[in-house]
């Protein structure tokens, strides 16, 4: 079996975009959302243990909503149910965003916090998002790759 990616995002086009680019890799099911709802219910489908063992998608791309406020994301979602038990660990999230604040950025790269493995800007993520999801899928290094990116963003905003 494939290892399962959920894409959800408002921006149907970045969505269908992405899977398309992952899946000319043939390593990965995706799995495409275009609401909320429909994420969340994917999510649950795939927990195991009622939500108390790790769930079994192997990573979550998403992206902002900006029609809501960071804390009511899709990924602190996520995360609240992960801390709920301590048999969980934490998904693996990649963020693609058009939105360059910091603020969205830190919060989602803080290890307490979003832990998220990579964020990714619309620009460029056509060039990084295959070698990203192989090296947090297939590498397992989404919590190396979280150290790092939150020690670049905090030696940035020390510069």
């Amino acid at each position: 079996m494939k290892p399962v990616v959920l894409l959800y995002d408002l921006n149907n086009e970045l969505v269908d975009e992405c899977s398309t680019l992952i899946g000319h890799t043939g390593l990965y099911t995706t799995i495409n959302t275009y609401n909320e709802t429909n994420a969340l219910e994917v999510i649950q489908q795939y927990d195991r243990g009622f939500g108390m063992l790790t769930n079994r998608l192997s990573c979550l791309i998403t992206g902002w909503n900006s029609y809501k406020k960071p804390r009511d994301q899709l990924l602190f979602n996520l995360r609240g149910q992960e801390k709920r038990s301590p048999l969980r660990a934490s998904t693996p999230v990649i963020i693609i965003t058009e939105d360059h604040r910091h603020d969205l950025k830190q919060i989602a790269l803080d290890p307490t916090d979003g832990y998220v493995a990579a964020y990714l800007q619309m620009d460029d993520y056509h060039d990084l998002i295959a070698d990203t999801l192989h090296k947090v899928v297939f590498g397992s290094r989404a919590h190396e790759m979280n150290s790092i990116a939150y020690a670049q963003l905090q030696q940035e905003a020390g510069d």
